[in-house]
């Protein structure tokens, strides 16, 4: 298979798979190596960016996704009208904010850092996509644990939870 027929099928895969494809998944489908693949996903990236195309492939973690140029949301709005997405209010920041640099989390550490109850805020971040339920941990009353996602990346447009700011914590 030569470099263009990667790339058409992988903007095949990525257009009917709708989400992030694992970077290693594609690769076994395609049936090349990760060492041959990640170059021309870069290469593809690039030649993107520079054409200022509509489409723009974005690595979200180890994963490969395809999503609309922002330079182009004022006609994407216009034409679809999506419903506008609330912002995130300051008690489901600082929930989510907690949950991403200590995940993965209990409720009760959760509380313990905020202060107040989180039901509701973690409830609203399930509903909203930015957090998952990751299982529970092995301890008395076995509480439920929760971590951030992928739509969490993508909600802040990052690739991975290493792109996030640094904790100053001087006291």
């Amino acid at each position: 298979m030569n470099e263009t027929s990667i790339k058409n099928a992988l903007y095949a895969i990525l257009f009917v798979a709708g989400d992030a494809v694992p970077i290693a998944e594609l690769a076994v489908s395609l049936e090349i190596s990760q060492d041959t693949l990640l170059p021309i996903i870069e290469d593809m990236i690039i030649q993107n960016a520079q054409n200022d195309a509509g489409i723009l492939l974005k690595k979200v973690d180890k994963k490969l996704q395809l999503c609309s140029n922002p330079r182009y949301m004022q006609y994407i709005d216009k034409a679809l009208q999506p419903i506008r997405k609330s912002r995130l209010s300051q008690s489901l920041l600082e929930t989510l904010s907690i949950i991403a640099y200590k995940q993965p989390v209990t409720r009760i550490e959760i509380e313990q850092v905020r202060g107040v109850a989180c039901n509701y805020s973690l409830a609203m971040l399930i509903e909203r996509g930015l957090i998952s339920r990751s299982g529970r941990m092995k301890t008395l009353g076995n509480p439920m644990l929760y971590v951030t996602n992928d739509e969490f990346l993508r909600h802040f447009g990052i690739e991975s939870l290493k792109d996030l700011p640094s904790l100053n914590l001087t006291e």
